[in-house]
């Protein structure tokens, strides 16, 4: 089941990947779901339960039995006019062991959401980019019906946090021939004239003059080999998430001419492989347009050398609340003589800690990575590591809360220390 899971993971990875290839140079409208708990039964974001729930001795008499898992989404496209359509998801993936997530847009077929370990029993959170066929949508309310399998969980459970459907445009599209953008274009450049990445590299757009004053603002995402912040179970991917619909952990944002950024490099991992840069650029009218992607980069050929160090044992699901502490270990090399920086990146479901002074530690000393809120929401931390709380070989990583329900979740790829050293 295992290897079954991973080859379903990597296929679904290879999908994502050529999807994003093919928006390149296209123009895209998107359109939010809007919570309404008449609608819903349920307050702020989506739940969808299990096809039994309904009647569980336990919690069909919980509030959150009553959520119907029914999204609707106002699409206002003249449909013979898009090139392709997708829906796109900020999903927590819920009780450990729910499986089967799946949906039915407007009664025409079903589409499965990809699994990315929930299924397994790991906590997960995941921005599924799913492509759908523009004939199953309709111009207006769409009705996407969400549903799961209870599988190995105690309750079958995941929440939609915010959904998108992402409309294609054809390049002639009436509405880009009106504000007169059929013929705009836009590309990725840095300040230096080569592909050479520095620590520090300005990364700006171009495009013809006269478009211009048509931008309003671009995000910047670069692909290599990292941390899986996507949680898609990849990590050669493109780098960057969204959290209340707004970018988290891409290259950067900016929103005045020559929307320049500076892209720090300094602790992404050493490459064996050219690394890619792509914009999506946000112009007047509610219209979004993918750069072409710059590709080729690599680092100098004397840059410090930087790894990533993954847990080399974990606990499924990595999940702490009642006092159960759980503990996980990150393994490194026996010289770490010339560590130079280290950096934790985690991601968490973070439920509370309840009255825990030192929720999480690495070799007992303690690191923030909670809201200190109970925010019940992701939360993702990178922090700075003091070289001399670690050791080599096996790092212990511990992880402690006292709340009754939700607590911390540790979401995959759990935690993962990146190390500069100062050897090149």
């Amino acid at each position: 089941m295992k290897r079954i899971t991973v080859v379903v993971m990597a296929l679904y990875a290879l999908l994502a990947f050529f999807c994003n290839a093919v928006n390149a140079g296209q123009f895209y409208r998107e359109y939010w779901a809007k919570w309404d708990e008449k609608i819903t039964n349920c307050r702020g974001r989506l739940r969808v339960n299990d096809t039994e729930l309904s009647l569980h001795e336990t919690f069909g008499k919980r509030s959150e039995a009553k959520a119907n898992g029914l999204m609707l989404v106002s699409v206002n496209e003249d449909l013979f006019q898009l090139k392709q359509a997708q829906l796109y998801l900020e999903m927590w993936g819920g009780h450990p062991g729910t499986s089967n997530k799946r949906f039915l847009p407007n009664g025409k077929e079903i589409y499965h959401v990809p699994e990315v370990g929930a299924a397994a029993g790991h906590c997960t959170y995941s921005y599924p980019v799913i492509p759908l066929k523009v004939h199953h949508l309709v111009t207006g309310v769409n009705a996407f019906q969400f549903a799961c399998d209870r599988g190995d969980s105690f309750w079958g459970h995941f929440i939609i946090d915010n959904a998108a459907v992402r409309c294609f445009l054809k390049p002639d599209h009436p509405d880009l021939v009106r504000v007169r953008l059929e013929g705009f274009s836009a590309k990725v450049k840095l300040s230096n004239s080569s592909n050479v990445l520095q620590d520090i590299t300005e990364v700006t757009i171009w495009c013809p003059v006269e478009f211009e004053k048509s931008i309003l603002s671009a995000d910047y995402f670069g692909r290599y080999p990292g941390f899986d912040d996507d949680g898609d179970g990849s990590e050669n991917d493109w780098h960057g998430f969204t959290q209340k619909k707004q970018y988290q952990n891409h290259i950067g944002s900016a929103s005045k001419t020559p929307f320049a950024v500076k892209w720090n490099t300094s602790m992404i991992r050493s490459q064996s492989e050219p690394m890619a840069i792509r914009a999506v650029v946000h112009l007047k009218g509610g219209f979004h347009y993918v750069t072409d992607v710059l590709e080729g980069l690599t680092f100098l050929p004397k840059r410090s050398r930087v790894e990533m160090y993954k847990c080399s044992s974990m606990p499924t699901p990595f999940w702490s609340r009642a006092s159960q502490g759980k503990k996980a270990v990150i393994e490194l090399p026996e010289d770490i003589s010339s560590l130079q920086r280290v950096q934790l990146m985690i991601k968490i479901w973070d439920g509370g800690e309840g009255n825990v002074k030192e929720p999480f530690k690495i070799n007992g000393h303690p690191y923030s990575i909670t809201s200190r809120r109970a925010v019940h929401d992701v939360v993702f931390t990178v922090t700075k590591i003091n070289p001399r709380h670690l050791k080599p070989g096996k790092n212990q990583i511990t992880l402690l809360s006292d709340t009754e329900h939700h607590g911390i979740e540790v979401l995959l790829p759990g935690p993962v220390l990146i190390a500069r050293y100062n050897e090149k």
